[in-house]
């Protein structure tokens, strides 16, 4: 079985400035490069790149959006499903291949997902660009609920308002687009994980009280010395600082990304993803992908 990844030249954050870099989305157009300053309530998205040498080598990528812009708004990208009815509702796919032609300024992982078993039972998880697999928790996009949400507490949602939600999804939940991770971790300001010496990479989602401010975090990890990842609780606290009253961890590990479209409008992979091949990070193909795409 053949292995198709995109690997990453010179994208990783050691190409970026070790102080905070940041990014603003402009009213006229794209995502653009200024210095550093503090967070403007009319900025629709604003990027921070955060570096930490206690209690250990962390890197992480910050996105704040503020929804009640009405500049830019989350929109769902799905792969194709590869058999309709079938077992599978999608088909791993590159992550800047689902984002090709679209007006997107950045983007995330979410979901988990799993191999689909062959006729044997066996399942294989040595992912694959083109391999079917089977989405965990809620997936919709523009009112197509592609994977119904489980009782898991890790949806995060977009009403027709605008408004966007975090935890378990009501039966009468107004769902314009959809993603769900593994579990809430920060609920109404309260932290809802324990201490932990397990360390990853991490995608958070995080939201304030009125759902009007998204974050969206990558935590590289699995990279002695120069980011060593993170625990489901320290993200957690992460994201409380941040501003969030409600988080959920999303998928994490190797699937751990973010893109974002420079002053040229061209997505580049900001984070260093933990997977390798010859020693350059690899791209993991992806089921679906949270974007953030002008209005």
């Amino acid at each position: 079985m053949t292995t198709r990844a995109t690997i990453l030249l010179r994208l990783s954050p050691a190409r970026l400035p070790l102080t905070l870099l940041t990014i603003l989305f402009m009213g006229a157009g794209c995502l653009t490069y200024h210095a550093p300053g503090s967070f403007d309530e009319t900025q629709a998205v604003h990027y921070e790149f955060r570096k930490f040498t206690s209690p250990r080598p962390i890197r992480a990528h910050i996105l704040r959006v503020n929804l009640a812009a009405g500049r830019v708004q989350p929109v769902v990208v799905m792969a194709p499903d590869p058999d309709g009815s079938g077992p599978a509702n999608a088909t791993l796919t590159d992550p800047l291949e689902l984002a090709t032609n679209r007006p997107i300024l950045a983007f995330i992982n979410t979901n988990p997902w799993d191999a689909i078993p062959d006729t044997d039972g066996k399942k294989n998880r040595h992912w694959y660009a083109g391999q079917p697999v089977d989405i965990s928790g809620l997936a919709a996009s523009n009112r197509v609920i592609v994977n119904p949400a489980d009782k898991g507490s890790g949806s995060v949602w977009l009403d027709s308002k605008g408004v966007a939600h975090l935890g378990l999804l009501p039966p009468d939940a107004d769902v314009v687009e959809g993603v769900c991770g593994f579990g809430s971790i920060l609920k109404e300001g309260v932290v809802t994980t324990k201490p932990s010496d397990r360390l990853n990479p991490l995608t958070g989602i995080g939201l304030d009280a009125k759902g009007e401010t998204l974050w969206l975090v990558v935590v590289d990890g699995r990279q002695s010395g120069f980011s060593e990842g993170m625990s489901n609780h320290e993200l957690a606290l992460f994201l409380k600082e941040l501003g969030c009253w409600n988080g959920a961890v999303m998928d994490g590990g190797g699937s751990s990304i973010m893109g974002l479209a420079g002053a040229d409008n061209k997505l580049r992979i900001v984070n260093s993803p933990s997977d390798r091949v010859l020693g350059f990070p690899l791209i993991r193909p992806l089921p679906l992908i949270l974007t953030l795409q002008k209005k």
